[in-house]
């Protein structure tokens, strides 16, 4: 992924649009929020001048799919815009790493066909059920492949904009805040089925959860409110912002679950 201005780079997008190979959605009033920003995604035509270009490169692309944009603009697509953001930090700082191959990514908006049903990509489940209370649906993920060791590891990614609960006195509602959905990863954790829910990305030796949020202080209080989980999985979670993740996903501040634990890790080890 280049890095260009703003300028340069909406020019560019315009530029793609009037050729047919991007359209958008957004770009609307809406009332108490503003104009909502303008969204691009590749259409058909764009998609197979891409897989041309990169086919030429020896760079296989996925197969094309169709954007749904029938949905209605709500405040929810703030947060999707941001978990794709990071799905884009991703594919730009991997194309980057000189041991390890990206081999795929993972995001809860897209859809996949579980026999006559679509669910969210990312969406498993903590036992054998298929009960409400045992759903858990990471906002995305991605899987990496050391080069000579042959070994692969499963990053799971939820992107807090600062907005959900992190704790509540009513154990009813425990599942709608933020440790409740940390007590519903370690279970996830705890169970191993997921190393055998993402085939397509392969079986995993390591395992890690990253929470990206919006500042130093909300991680802060994050990991304040998890000190009453288990802490035999503190070292499986990562913590870091969406500014520093903006800058480099790879870079050697992230923080584990341990509030008192102030060592910070490099995301990927030895490369």
């Amino acid at each position: 992924m280049c890095r260009t201005n703003e300028k340069s780079t909406s020019e560019m997008l315009l530029r793609l649009e009037r050729h047919g190979l991007l359209d958008h959605f957004g770009n609307v009033g809406i009332r108490g929020y503003g104009k909502t920003p303008k969204v691009y995604f590749l259409t058909r035509r764009g998609h197979v001048v891409l897989s041309e270009e990169q086919e030429a490169l020896g760079k296989p692309v996925q197969p094309y799919r169709q954007v749904n944009i029938s949905t209605r603009w709500s405040p929810q697509m703030y947060h999707r815009m941001a978990t794709l953001d990071v799905i884009s930090y991703i594919e730009r700082d991997c194309t980057e790493l000189s041991n390890y191959d990206l081999l795929g990514t993972l995001v809860e908006c897209r859809r996949e066909m579980i026999g006559t049903r679509w669910r969210k990509e990312t969406t498993d489940f903590v036992a054998n059920s298929s009960n409400a209370a045992d759903k858990i649906i990471p906002d995305a993920g991605f899987a990496l492949q050391h080069r000579k060791s042959g070994r692969q590891a499963l990053f799971l990614i939820e992107v807090d904009r600062g907005t959900e609960r992190l704790t509540t006195m009513q154990s009813d509602a425990e599942i709608a805040t933020f440790t409740g959905k940390l007590a519903q990863y370690d279970r996830y954790l705890a169970s191993g089925r997921s190393n055998g829910r993402f085939p397509q990305l392969g079986q995993f030796a390591g395992f890690h959860v990253l929470i990206i949020t919006t500042s130093d202080t909300r991680i802060e209080n994050m990991r304040k409110a998890a000190q009453t989980l288990p802490a035999n999985f503190h070292h499986l979670y990562r913590f870091s912002t969406l500014e520093r993740v903006r800058q480099n996903i790879l870079h050697d501040g992230w923080l584990n679950r341990d509030h008192a634990d102030q060592t910070t890790h490099k995301l990927i080890k030895g490369n």
